[in-house]
């Protein structure tokens, strides 16, 4: 299995589950409270006038099916999109051989950028390089199109329904933009390593099509433990404790800028 000492948990899934388990706990309460009330108000009725007992019995099953909904969550929809996507991608990377070590939202300096960070979703160090994994979470048949600024996309529209139709955008230049912020990073810290982008769809009802035409592998998440153990055949990398020390040092925000 892989070494995942550097693995950060996803603060919107844990947020979410906190607020469904508050959720439910309350919704057991009132449900509880209002089944108590529900049977005294009925027998009350029923003393006072048996066909009362009936109105009163159906608002009190209303009451309780209302109460019973469940609450939504604080968490923007995209975040827990997001979320959900990249640890789906985490369960296939832990799959990996012991000589891999994955690090997730790992931000490293890019002054490109307006706040001067970009993160990387996972970066993975294998005995071939490095692997930076951009993941994405779409659903819905994807048609790859390396030199549009945006990939047509198609869904299922309802039940026996036409195909609805949206777009992405264009995701191999984020990639290309992380692939060189980290080479510009391990520069100025005097490394250098090969580095393997990679794109992921991590959702299980998707499809890609045309994906051969993109220089950067797209993959969906089953794919992605073989791929990058196939991947240790294409050389080897060259002092990997240097490189696992440099990045462990960046995780915990300790590592120094070169003057």
């Amino acid at each position: 299995m892989a070494d995942q000492r550097f693995i950060r948990s996803y603060a919107a899934l844990e947020r979410h589950r906190q607020e469904m388990h508050a959720a439910a706990r309350l919704r057991r309460r009132r449900l509880a409270v209002v089944l108590l009330g529900g049977l005294t108000a009925t027998g009350v009725a029923y003393w006072v006038m048996p066909p009362l007992a009936l109105l009163v019995a159906g608002v009190a099953v209303l009451t309780g099916f209302f109460t019973g909904i469940s609450g939504s969550s604080s968490v923007p929809a995209d975040q827990m999109s997001g979320a959900e996507g990249e640890a789906k991608v985490l369960r296939a990377l832990q799959e990996l051989p012991d000589d891999f070590t994955i690090f997730n939202q790992l931000q490293i300096p890019d002054a490109s950028l307006p706040n001067g960070r970009r993160e990387l979703d996972f970066l993975v160090v294998g005995p071939s390089g490095l692997f930076i994994i951009e993941v994405k979470n779409s659903r819905g048949l994807i048609y790859v199109r390396p030199d549009q600024p945006h990939w047509p996309l198609a869904h299922k529209a309802g039940c026996g329904g036409r195909p609805g139709w949206n777009a992405v955008a264009n995701p191999l230049h984020q990639v290309r933009a992380q692939v060189a912020a980290l080479d510009r990073w391990l520069l100025m810290h005097g490394q250098t390593a090969t580095i393997h982008p990679l794109l992921c769809f991590a959702r299980s009802d998707v499809a890609l099509k045309d994906r051969e035409d993109s220089p950067i592998p797209v993959l969906t998440a089953p794919e992605l433990a073989e791929y990058l153990s196939d991947m240790t055949r294409q050389g080897r990398l060259q002092r990997p404790e240097r490189l696992l020390g440099l990045l462990s040092q960046q995780r915990a925000g300790t590592a120094a800028v070169p003057a």
